[in-house]
């Protein structure tokens, strides 16, 4: 969805940063997504998964709210360190480590780790008397665009056996993980998948097997990147009426991480230089693929945008980001306003993977990070698909 206001309007926003690009970072509409998935999640204890956006403010808000964390390496480890944030609130859940990463985060402190195969268990035994470990399965969901289960989680069938080996090992096995996706459409597959796992538990018991203490059903929760906001109330639904079948005992988690940071922060980039081609407009901005928008090649995503501009003359347009490399392209569309030089434009929901993931390709830094309020949205003269 693309917004267009007068050129003028654009003072909101640049009255919030010192120069573009800049990201925009809301702690308010953080703690607000914080607030409303614990809500909707009751008896759920939420881990915020660090790699979505490690930004320092952002990790601290969690951390105020009494929230814990989900990392994925010692340097994440280093980075909750740093805010003051203790190991013991943190889960390590990358199914594959190499020992030196392992042995790091045993001595920060971290005592969660996960598997999904044998050969990973073997890497644990040295640390089998001071961890716990949870098995992780693959369950894919079919609404959801980017698959978690295909790189990573163990066969369902498979996960007697792998626990038969892990108890002949020593290794505490006390918990099941999945992850069912990312941006899924519907809880549907979480709660499935709740219901196998709380099926394999009587099984595991059956078999005489250690008794299984904790279930985490990942994260996946969306972002509302098409501009409808995503009631995360009626999207847990699904869930929670799985959860009336979960035993007292049973500690159930998730790791939240595109639903808390992607709202919190928006993009704001200037047009640097324009140039009439063969397939019309190009619009050259100050940030692109390789900054804070890698999430377009990754994960497929289009970012709602709010255009200032005084130009009302349309023309076929593409948008290009500043590096000096053909594939920094942005979108294309039909018929867009003809921008100036100096132009701003707003893209929103930018927090998830994409500070994470910018690099300094050509030598041109990510985009700067600014705490303010985000500005209200309105609606502009006109939308343009």
């Amino acid at each position: 969805m693309i917004n267009v206001f007068p050129r003028e309007s654009a003072s909101t926003w640049l009255g919030l940063i010192e120069t573009t690009p800049s990201l925009v970072f809301d702690p308010e509409i953080c703690r607000r997504q914080w607030n409303e998935l614990s809500s909707a999640l009751p008896r759920v204890t939420l881990y915020y998964a660090v790699k979505s956006n490690p930004y320092p403010g952002l990790l601290q808000t969690v951390a105020n709210e009494g929230g814990c964390f989900d990392v994925a390496s010692a340097a994440e480890i280093k980075m909750l360190e740093h805010e003051g944030i203790h190991a013991s609130r943190m889960i390590h859940t990358h199914p594959i480590k190499t020992d030196t990463e392992i042995e790091k985060a045993v001595a920060a402190g971290v005592n969660t780790f996960v598997v999904d195969n044998v050969d990973e268990l073997w890497k644990l035994i040295p640390y089998r008397h001071s961890i716990r470990v949870m098995l992780r399965l693959s369950f894919i969901a079919p609404d959801a665009p980017i698959d978690l289960s295909r790189k990573f989680g163990a066969p369902q069938q498979d996960a007697l056996s792998i626990l038969d080996v892990a108890n002949d090992s020593g290794i505490r096995v006390d918990g099941l993980c999945f992850h069912v996706g990312s941006q899924a459409a519907t809880a549907n597959t979480h709660a499935d998948a709740l219901g196998v796992c709380l099926d394999l538990c009587e099984q595991i018991r059956d078999e005489g097997l250690p008794e299984i203490l904790r279930i985490d059903i990942g994260g996946g929760f969306p972002a509302h990147y098409t501009g409808e906001s995503v009631n995360l109330d009626a999207f847990c639904h699904p869930i929670r009426e799985v959860l009336k079948r979960v035993p007292e005992h049973l500690e159930i988690l998730a790791e939240p991480g595109r639903v808390i940071s992607a709202p919190s922060m928006a993009l704001v980039c200037r047009v640097v230089g324009r140039a009439k081609r063969r397939d019309g407009w190009w619009f050259y901005l100050d940030d692109g693929v390789y900054g804070a928008q890698s999430g377009r090649l990754f994960d497929g995503m289009q970012y709602r945008m709010s255009v200032f501009t005084s130009s009302d003359e349309l023309s076929p347009c593409v948008f290009a980001g500043p590096t000096c490399d053909s594939i920094d392209e942005l979108g294309r569309y039909p018929e867009f306003p003809i921008l100036n030089m100096n132009d701003v434009i707003v893209f929103h929901e930018m927090g998830a993977y994409s500070l994470a993931s910018a690099t300094q390709f050509n030598g041109i830094a990510p985009p700067a990070v600014v705490t303010r309020a985000l500005p209200e949205l309105r609606q502009g003269y006109g939308h343009l698909v």
